[in-house]
């Protein structure tokens, strides 16, 4: 039986408000929570639809880290640098969408070339590269385990009319707060195959300034 799932942007607003409601209550509360809450209602902050991703080369590695300390925000690449995000931002993912490409032709020969060709490159299902759907995915933000080895076989959603291509929703979504690097890691019982290139796109809602 299908449910109709809440947009992120009401559970983004249920949940920081529900620590308002604690901290009136005398129960133990978030405070940051309840400045992102006062600061809606104030119109210091409003809500956007968010995503971050991350393009990356996965060619003969069987460990592909998507989100990466040394990354810096490039168009076409990657809209994380340093594997954090903007300061002030407090981000609520709600889905997951992973999905794949093999370079057509030679390899690049130099990591230039190589962006060249990520820039240029039309992804579709993680079946169309061989291996991928069998492995596993993690996801760790805030120091915590958010998603733990979850099967890959999540964003094979070929054929779903219900799910857009590759998306996997969050049974648990949670926040990504600005001051803590957040990991989005993938692991593989075999290499992927030498010109594998795999996308991951954190969605959901975030705080910008008003």
């Amino acid at each position: 039986m299908n449910t109709i799932k809440k947009s992120s942007r009401s559970q983004f607003l249920e949940i920081v408000n529900a620590h308002i409601s604690l901290r009136d209550q005398a129960k133990k509360y978030d405070p940051a929570m309840v400045n992102v809450a006062t600061g809606i209602k104030e119109g210091r902050l409003q809500l956007a639809d968010t995503a971050y991703y991350a393009i990356k080369f996965a060619g003969n590695k069987a460990n592909i880290d998507m989100f990466e300390t040394q990354d810096a925000k490039e168009i076409g690449i990657t809209n994380v640098t340093q594997a954090k995000l903007q300061k002030d931002r407090l981000f609520l993912c709600n889905r997951i969408i992973l999905l794949a490409a093999e370079i057509e032709g030679d390899l690049p020969g130099s990591d230039s070339a190589l962006k060249r060709v990520i820039k240029q490159t039309n992804f579709d299902s993680i079946k169309k590269v061989g291996g991928l759907q069998n492995g596993v995915f993690s996801l760790i933000a805030n120091k915590k385990i958010i998603i733990d080895e979850r099967p890959m076989q999540e964003f094979a959603t070929d054929g779903n009319t219900m799910l857009n291509l590759g998306t996997y929703f969050l049974e648990s979504p949670r926040f990504i707060r600005d001051d803590e690097e957040f990991e989005f890691n993938i692991e593989l019982g075999d290499d992927a195959p030498e010109k594998a290139l795999i996308k991951v796109v954190l969605a959901g809602t975030a705080t910008v300034p008003a």
